[in-house]
């Protein structure tokens, strides 16, 4: 239990939507200690999602996905924390490197999960998340109840910058988009080939939404997603606009504001948009409780999901040798039904 802490270190190193959705713990700590002074302990690659935060007084990132030097990095960061002098730490990703950390800092209250060295923490809890039995966010509330918060759920929330709110209103305004316009942004791409719908199934709906709907789309990707979407752009031979390659975190919030409707698979850039309230239809794949829609979905009540069970006893992931049939189940057809919904035309 913190008692009256003038310092508290939360930490999450993994990617934008994990990171997105542990916000809701920087939220209910100040709720519970509203002049408590916060710092966060995330990956470079996300640490765009947390800065502007008027409730983070400081981002440190450390690099907990390399394997390389990680004991070296370990202590580094032990060192920055121990200048700071903490009265807790918040481990919502169980890593070695992190209990390592925060054990040699002398912090006296240390939370997180009972794994990866969940030894060196003195406050810890069973790690389930890979029943998938609630949702994300819910897992990350357990840490807050352990340190006796007891109101309700936050919602993970985002903030843009005037730059980067200028430089997406120039882009809109190059391609002559205005706000009377319907803008539909599309993430296509993944990291995993088990969470991606196919390029045709993409493709065709882009057309549905062109011709039927008249609307704007908008397609968004890294710079190494950039080819699947070229590949899409030419397959659904419309008028769309690319964005992969060209935007980055700050700009990406600056332009899923301006949007009425998210299409995409599980993924970041599907989280950011439930975040800032825009309504999203998100599709599944997998058979796995873990990584199920049931943890991993777009918070909120505005959203429709698709995951279809395909009847596969076991799933192999990444490694599917039946061609990622759940994702095949869901049709071009439905996902344009649902789009219907939650534009509001018909």
């Amino acid at each position: 239990m913190l008692n009256n802490p003038k310092k508290i270190v939360i930490m999450r190193t993994d990617r934008i939507g994990e990171v997105l959705l542990s916000t809701v713990v920087v939220d209910s700590i100040k709720t519970l200690y509203p002049s408590v002074e916060i710092s966060f302990v995330t990956s470079e690659y996300s640490r765009q999602i947390l800065e502007n935060r008027c409730d983070i007084s400081e981002i440190l990132t450390v690099d907990t996905f390399s394997k390389d030097k990680w004991f070296l990095n370990a202590l580094k960061l032990a060192c920055t924390l121990r200048k700071r002098h903490f009265s807790g730490a918040i481990i919502l990703n169980a890593h070695k490197l992190l209990h390592l950390a925060v054990f040699l800092a002398g912090i006296p209250v240390r939370v997180g999960y009972k794994r990866k060295w969940g030894w060196l923490l003195n406050q810890a809890i069973e790690d389930k998340r890979n029943e998938g039995t609630k949702h994300e966010i819910e897992y990350a509330m357990d840490f807050m109840r352990l340190v006796g918060f007891s109101g309700a759920v936050p919602v993970p929330s985002l903030i843009s910058d005037k730059t980067s709110e200028e430089f997406v209103e120039g882009l809109l305004a190059e391609k002559k988009v205005q706000d009377k316009d319907t803008l539909i942004v599309l993430h296509p791409a993944s990291s995993n080939p088990a969470k991606m719908w196919s390029k045709e199934s993409y493709a065709r709906l882009i057309k549905y939404l062109k011709v039927r709907l008249n609307c704007v789309v908008a397609l968004i990707g890294s710079r190494e997603e950039k080819n699947l979407v070229n590949d899409i752009v030419t397959k659904c031979e419309e008028e769309v606009i690319d964005f992969s390659g060209e935007l980055n975190l700050k700009q990406l919030i600056s332009l899923l504001k301006r949007a009425k409707l998210f299409i995409g698979n599980d993924s970041g850039p599907m989280h950011m948009a439930a975040a800032l309230d825009v309504p999203v239809v998100a599709i599944f794949g997998r058979k796995i409780p873990g990584v199920s829609p049931g943890r991993w979905r777009p918070w909120g009540d505005k959203h429709i999901v698709f995951h279809k069970d395909a009847g596969c006893v076991t799933c192999y992931d990444r490694e599917c040798p039946h061609g990622y049939k759940c994702l095949k189940a869901v049709t071009v057809d439905e996902v344009f039904e649902a789009v219907i919904r939650l534009v509001g035309q018909g």
